[in-house]
């Protein structure tokens, strides 16, 4: 699975293309062997037999089992195919909010036409604070692997209790509207992105969010599981009823 992300010294990131790589090893070991294929990947990644060996392991959630760095990827990519980005995918700058978002928080603003127009200037502006607040939290998604990694270090640990921070934060600001009606409206939105933010996995996208745009099912980690498992293995759990939302054909894999 492609779940890995990698910074490198100009504050670039990547995400590190597992699947690719453990196919193109697996072309090699049948051409070269496996152990000569071993030794050429640990030799250019200057990693012991044993650290390309977890490397390739396969693995049932998240990938293969790591550690590793940008620089062994890249030697990775050098040997298997003669091209150090070969298993590497550019994507956004975990310490800048507004590069990992799609849509400008402006543009996005306008697509509410009258829904802060109409608030009283104090609320009005609350409201639009809480939004692109939300909206660029929204846009970490990816780069912070999920919101396992905190945006401002990159770091796995304290990742929970920065976002944590962070959603409270907005929460008080929502908090401060005068109106009745516009709080309980921003802070159910709050809870929602708060929701998504700290149970990504398990239950996943808000059912609102879904009811609202049924494509927002494809951040569900059942696409992630029906990626991983053997496609027998995820029928019988999803004959079990196991999900929230039933089991992705491959048409939906592919437009996701």
């Amino acid at each position: 699975m492609d779940m890995r992300f990698y910074a490198d010294k100009a504050g670039r990131v990547y995400r590190f293309l597992w699947q690719q790589f453990r196919e193109s090893a697996e072309r090699a070991a049948t051409q070269e062997g496996r152990d000569k294929m071993k030794e050429r990947l640990a030799e250019a990644g200057k990693v012991s037999l044993s650290t390309v060996e977890n490397h390739l392991r396969k693995r049932t959630t998240r990938g293969a089992n790591f550690p590793c760095d940008i620089a062994i990827v890249r030697a990775y990519g050098r040997v298997l195919e003669g091209n150090e980005s070969a298993f590497l995918e550019m994507t956004v700058s975990r310490t800048d909010a507004r590069a990992a978002v799609s849509v400008d928080p402006g543009e996005a603003l306008s697509l509410l036409g009258t829904r802060f127009t109409v608030w009283p200037e104090g609320d009005r502006r609350i409201g639009e604070t809480v939004f692109v607040r939300l909206w660029e939290l929204l846009g970490l998604y990816a780069a912070t692997d999920c919101y396992n990694r905190r945006s401002d270090t990159g770091e796995l640990e304290g990742a929970e209790e920065y976002f944590g921070a962070i959603v409270k934060s907005i929460c008080q600001k929502a908090g401060e509207t005068g109106d009745d009606e516009g709080r309980r409206f921003l802070l159910r939105i709050v809870r929602d992105v708060g929701d998504f933010v700290k149970n990504y996995e398990l239950p996943g996208v808000p059912d609102r969010w879904i009811r609202l745009n049924p494509r927002l099912s494809y951040f569900e980690p059942v696409f992630e599981l029906a990626d991983a498992l053997p496609a027998e293995q995820m029928a019988e759990l999803d004959a079990a009823g196991r999900f929230r939302i039933p089991f992705p054909t491959p048409w939906e894999r592919r437009m996701r």
